[in-house]
């Protein structure tokens, strides 16, 4: 998934957890949900205790969606993606109108190949927060798995409308247009990441190879994005298959 706990919530437990326990032995719902977030900022081996931590979260309190939420991203995180599906399914269930839950199931979905339902959950979560760039670029990357390039490209185009200055998501819709053959706009996608970030030197060298291709090859009607698309498509695939769902 696309993102990470805070790792300001590992300092915020060193400095709560102290004061709560020389007030009382037993811990409470959102002291569980703080050392859960302390784990996971520790990376994949806390994982486990993490997990731990969310599900006594949600013994106390079953409707606790925020520890539901980061209980489905680090199951997912350990592959766990049935287990994290049905925990996405009961934050939906308990507030349909949370984006973040409709954004980790789409992610779970993916992860399981399920692209179609994938990219519905996506759409749910993009219907009550239409500025969740993040659900943009995955779906993005669901329909590029898909082979819906078109679609693929409006995804990504929203995601720079509402996130202009992200360098990654112009180099996903480069990668894009380059892939259907759209050279002229692919430079331009290109440019725009290169302009935000200057030493972002894989967009520069598709940006020079775009160039050369454009420069070098006087296709017929017809033939040019059949052509220009078959050509080094490892790299052009290379920022999509990064995605991180």
């Amino acid at each position: 998934m696309k993102r990470s706990l805070p790792v300001i919530a590992f300092l915020v437990f060193l400095i709560l957890i102290p004061v709560t326990y020389a007030e009382t032995t037993e811990m409470t719902a959102d002291e569980h949900y703080l050392m859960g977030n302390a784990f996971s900022s520790l990376g994949q081996g806390q994982y486990e205790n993490a997990t731990k931590e969310y599900r006594m979260a949600l013994a106390i309190r079953p409707d606790f969606t925020d520890a539901l939420n980061n209980l489905g991203i680090v199951l997912n995180r350990q592959g766990k993606y049935e287990e994290a599906l049905a925990v996405a399914d009961e934050a939906i269930r308990i507030s349909r109108d949370d984006a973040e839950a409709w954004y980790n199931r789409g992610c779970t979905l993916g992860m399981l190949k399920r692209y179609e339902e994938e990219t519905d959950s996506y759409k749910q979560a993009l219907t009550i927060r239409p500025n969740f760039t993040s659900a943009w670029e995955n779906m993005g990357a669901s329909y590029f798995d898909q082979g819906r390039f078109e679609d693929a490209i409006a995804a990504y185009l929203n995601e720079t409308t509402y996130d202009p200055e992200n360098a990654i998501s112009w180099y996903y819709l480069g990668t894009v247009y380059e892939k259907t053959g759209q050279n002229s706009a692919a430079i331009a996608a290109f440019e725009n990441a290169v302009k935000i970030q200057p030493n972002f030197t894989t967009v520069q060298n598709r940006l020079d190879s775009v160039k050369r291709n454009l420069t070098s090859t006087t296709p017929s009607p017809g033939n040019n994005s059949s052509n220009v698309a078959e050509q080094d498509s490892s790299g052009l695939l290379s920022g999509i298959m990064n995605i991180l769902k």
